[in-house]
């Protein structure tokens, strides 16, 4: 829902709402307190601390979930260039010129994973990933060829179970990035950041001008938590990035 929106318009909306939405309420405190012409009270604060400390709850599992994601899909970045590291290393257990080949389009295929690890629109990325499926398939083909016209030995299970470890990390990675926080989770932090605002603007009451700096500052440090998490939740498409340096350093390796 979010992910074509740039984290520093975030930001920004999400703050200014906040902004109109803490207004509205010192307006509402306001009218109701004319019209009742009750005593000014003290029990908003007790539904303002309920109200940020259910924020904080949900903030820190989203923040949580995010992170953790991020974090599995830079390891899986890592297990992918192991896995083609050690299929390469495999493969000198073949014939030199067989060896040869088979590195070259075992470079390709590594080159086009880590090209397709930096695309940020997800369209771009199906095709990039596609197009590397398509190689790794070649690689595969290539591979097999060889080891039909090597006698039944040992080699054959190793080489194999090195291929499809390769082929078991691209599909866990591509799991990995498509799996996103739920749109509700998003839809609901948004709906408690604003409503926060309007429970806090509410229960300043009389002192709202006096602490609109405040105000204003905690608004734009919530936002910012908030594009925070978005962030972490986008794999390519803000400032927090999954990086592909080690699989670019073995595609690298592999072309010499």
């Amino acid at each position: 829902m979010l992910d074509s929106v740039p984290i520093w318009l975030v930001v920004v909306l999400l703050a200014a709402t906040m902004t109109a939405s803490s207004a509205a309420g010192h307006r509402l405190n306001q009218a109701l307190r004319r019209r009742a012409a009750d005593a000014p009270g003290n029990g908003e604060s007790y539904v303002l601390s309920g109200v940020f400390g259910l924020l904080a709850l949900l903030l820190a599992f989203a923040f949580s979930l995010a992170i953790q994601r991020f974090e599995e899909r830079r390891e899986l970045v890592v297990e992918e260039a192991n896995a083609i590291g050690t299929l390469a290393s495999r493969l000198a257990l073949l014939a030199p010129a067989q060896e040869l080949a088979l590195r070259r389009e075992l470079a390709a295929y590594a080159n086009a994973r880590a090209q397709a690890g930096l695309i940020a629109g997800e369209a771009e990325w199906e095709t990039a990933t596609l197009r590397a499926a398509g190689q790794f398939d070649r690689f595969a083909r290539s591979l097999y060829t060889a080891l039909n016209a090597t006698p039944p030995d040992t080699r054959i299970p190793v080489l194999v179970q090195a291929l499809n470890a390769v082929g078991d990390i691209a599909t866990a990675r591509h799991a990995a990035r498509k799996a996103r926080l739920p749109g509700e989770v998003m839809i609901l932090l948004l709906l408690f950041c604003i409503g926060g605002a309007t429970v806090l603007g509410y229960a300043l009451d009389g002192g709202a001008s006096r602490h609109a700096v405040v105000s204003l500052t905690f608004f734009a440090l919530l936002a910012m938590a908030f594009a925070t998490i978005l962030d972490l939740d986008r794999p390519r498409g803000g400032a927090i990035l999954v990086p592909q340096e080690e699989l670019e350093r073995t595609a690298a390796a592999l072309r010499g």
